[in-house]
């Protein structure tokens, strides 16, 4: 995970590839999933959202995609989290059969294009940006190091129970 000091309100990429930066508010953006459901910044406000950015052939994705699969799986009935996986420049058909070939059950949108990744950040995946109800960026994985699932969970239980009950 990243902490980085200092708030990036711009479209300029940091040197790690990001335009969007924890103390940073989700750019406007929307995605339609799998389930038809239409995501959106208003769709995420007044709940912890998960936004995941990834590529089937990356093999940093093949490693995170099952870690993060397995904790919405916890979470998956959880009306105050609200997930999204975003497939960038990946047909719908390809993404589909991933998912079914791995179980996953994680709400997805393959984009045709990088313009939805492009708002967030101009390289590197996967990238995890989990947001609070306000919709800011409170905590953010890249592809700096591997996706630990104990990390992970804990991250996210935090950000939880800091506006939350079980």
């Amino acid at each position: 995970m990243m902490f980085l000091a200092g708030c990036i309100n711009n479209d300029e990429p940091t040197a790690d590839g990001n335009k969007v930066n924890i103390g940073d508010e989700l750019p406007i953006f929307t995605v339609t999933s799998n389930e038809g459901i239409e995501y959106n910044n208003e769709l995420l406000k007044g709940h912890i959202g998960v936004i995941l950015f990834f590529y089937t052939p990356c093999s940093d994705c093949k490693q995170a995609l099952p870690i993060v699969n397995e904790v919405f799986e916890q979470y998956k009935t959880n009306q105050q989290v609200r997930w999204i996986c975003i497939g960038r420049s990946e047909s719908i058909i390809d993404v589909a059969s991933y998912w079914d070939s791995n179980h996953f059950t994680m709400p997805y949108s393959a984009q045709s294009d990088r313009s939805i990744y492009n708002l967030f950040a101009n390289s590197g995946i996967p990238r995890i940006y989990i947001t609070n109800p306000q919709g800011v960026v409170v905590a953010l994985y890249d592809d700096s190091s591997p996706l630990d699932k104990q990390e992970f969970e804990n991250t996210l239980f935090s950000i939880y129970s800091s506006y939350f009950t079980f």
